[in-house]
């Protein structure tokens, strides 16, 4: 308890807005007199239920004294109205009511009333109960705005990552989309399309092993490390070895990684010049490649371990043949686990199916995963990237091996 507050105005009482809602005029007169006296002025009345919503609706306030048998509208009706308009979460009531004690009190607090006093009232309880009420209210308003502020940061960083994600690119030879949906305000998925000065075609999708605001900056880490390789005069020979680049970027994210944090990652490199897809696998999932034909196949090679996990690890890239027609679809374990209110898992089939029918987008596929869900929760991120092989550019430029 605040000692000061009893002992004299503090501003926590010159500041309250109290609502006094009795149907007798004397009673109001005398809990705004006592009111007075611990140095709340701003007190305004209401002689019944229906005036007291009317006041409740319009203006702030910081408490209510409400009495319970009164006409046109009870004190019982008061607090249901709130309730039922949510206003009784923010607006603390104490009722104050001649009624016999047990039934009133347990229906009044029944109702969301925090407190109920007994008329004739005690001047020295009245004054405890208020001055308590005041100060649990304002460090609620306190932590309610904290928790309004932080999410608003959160979803201006969900923005802002959100922006990370590349457009639709298409062209005569290939046609890449992607797409990004954090579980959270922020996630620790990551998706990524370049095309590189020698026209080949960088593909990037990872998932941080962690999800909330400290998955969003090592994604933003790991994101601006392949952006690195991938731009600048050194940037087509820096990726020729996948395997190596994949070794320089774990070499960046295991160092000083106290937190254990690790990133699943799928990078390629597509040629359309050669029809060639050269790729590493650092943990992830599988990606699945659907070929013209209607054959189904998946990326098995095990590139190495998820990035982060040690410094001592090594990668080695694979590589396969894509012709017309063709499509690579890479995703994130957000889609294959999403789980259905019965914790069945949307799994591997129901993607291979997508797939197979040929879509011309990625979003039935999220449209599925919603539905599998059943307007649950998501469990973790959604990450995907969708890359379809139009035609090969036999008379492109080939790029250096060295």
């Amino acid at each position: 308890m605040n000692h000061v507050a009893l002992n004299g105005p503090a501003p926590l009482l010159q500041r309250a807005r109290v609502l006094v809602v009795d149907d007798v005029e004397a009673n109001r007169d005398l809990l705004v007199r006592r009111l007075a006296r611990l140095g709340i002025a701003n007190v305004i009345q209401a002689a019944d239920g229906q005036a007291a919503l009317d006041i409740i609706r319009r203006q702030p306030l910081d408490l209510i004294l409400l009495d319970i048998m009164m006409p046109v509208v009870n004190g019982f009706e008061v607090l249901e109205a709130m309730k039922r308009e949510g206003l009784i979460e923010r607006l603390p009531v104490l009722v104050v009511s001649a009624m016999g004690e047990t039934d009133a009190a347990i229906r009044a607090i029944e109702l969301g009333a925090v407190d109920f006093l007994q008329k004739p009232f005690n001047p020295t309880l009245l004054r405890v109960r208020v001055l308590a009420t005041l100060e649990k209210k304002r460090l609620r308003d306190g932590i309610r705005d904290e928790l309004a502020r932080r999410r608003a940061e959160l979803l201006e960083a969900r923005q802002l990552q959100l922006a990370l994600t590349p457009p639709h690119y298409s062209d005569e030879w290939l046609s890449v989309a992607a797409l990004i949906e954090p579980a959270r305000e922020v996630g620790g998925d990551l998706v990524d399309h370049v095309r590189l000065p020698d026209g080949r075609h960088l593909l990037v999708v990872g998932d941080v092993s962690d999800k909330g605001a400290a998955a969003a900056l090592m994604m933003a880490r790991t994101h601006s490390l392949i952006r690195s390789l991938a731009t600048g005069s050194t940037a087509v020979r820096s990726l020729n070895d996948l395997g190596a680049a994949a070794h320089s970027l774990n070499q960046s994210l295991a160092a000083g990684n106290d937190g254990c944090m690790f990133v699943t990652l799928f990078v390629a490199l597509y040629d359309p010049a050669a029809g060639w897809l050269d790729y590493v696998r650092c943990g992830h999932v599988p990606p699945f490649v659907h070929r013209s034909v209607g054959r189904m196949e998946r990326l098995e090679l095990a590139g190495g371990l998820p990035l982060g996990v040690s410094d001592a690890a090594t990668y080695r890239a694979g590589r396969i043949e894509l012709a017309a027609g063709d499509t690579l679809l890479v995703l994130s374990d957000g889609v294959t686990e999403a789980a259905a209110p019965d914790g069945l898992l949307f799994g591997e089939e129901r993607v291979e199916a997508w797939l197979a029918a040929r879509p011309a987008t990625i979003a039935p596929l999220v449209d599925d995963v919603r539905d599998h869900e059943a307007g649950g929760p998501p469990s973790d991120d959604l990450a995907i990237l969708f890359l379809t092989v139009n035609s090969l550019n036999s008379s492109a430029r080939k790029y250096a091996d060295s």
